[in-house]
């Protein structure tokens, strides 16, 4: 996956774009949240390290992490959108880096991921988490299709925006 892609799914909605209603509720809910840090972590496997379909950075899941994926659920579900992740129980942020396409042991990519020590690599870095997009995912291409920006002291007044 290419970097410019990298993002933390908060919340997966399927391939239905949200009304400008529920657009505006998710930037309303999300406006006068401070910015915040997380931390990188580990490479993981998901959905689970015995049947992987994805390599992933895992993200340290933070309070602040946890009420901006909460706000944005509420705002979400009070519009009328019906969430169609299958995980939205089971909260694991991360950063997916690579997909699995074919059947792979996956003993091989634990001791791959160990031999190239990249988890020490990946490995605490810290993020700054100063907005929340809408992102329309077309297999391997992400476009941001709009942004709500969260406060972050000194920034993106400069952009002019309204959020």
């Amino acid at each position: 996956m290419d970097e410019q892609n990298h993002h933390i799914t908060l919340v997966y909605i399927g391939d239905k774009q949200p009304s400008d209603e529920a657009d505006y509720k998710v930037g309303q809910a999300v406006r006068d949240m401070p910015c915040f840090t997380v931390r990188t972590r580990q490479i993981i496997l998901l959905p689970t390290p015995s049947r992987p379909r994805v390599i992933a950075i895992e993200i340290e899941k933070t309070e602040e992490l946890v009420r901006l994926r909460s706000a944005i659920l509420n705002a979400l579900n009070n519009s009328g959108v019906s969430i169609s992740d299958r995980y939205v129980g089971d909260f694991k942020p991360h950063i997916t880096i690579a997909y699995v396409r074919s059947k792979v042991n996956p003993q091989y990519l634990v001791q791959a991921i160990e031999d190239l020590q990249l988890d020490d690599e990946v490995s605490g870095r810290a993020l700054m988490i100063d907005r929340v997009s809408l992102i329309k995912a077309r297999e391997n291409t992400y476009t941001e299709i709009k942004t709500h920006y969260l406060r972050c002291p000194g920034q993106h007044q400069a952009l002019g925006n309204p959020d």
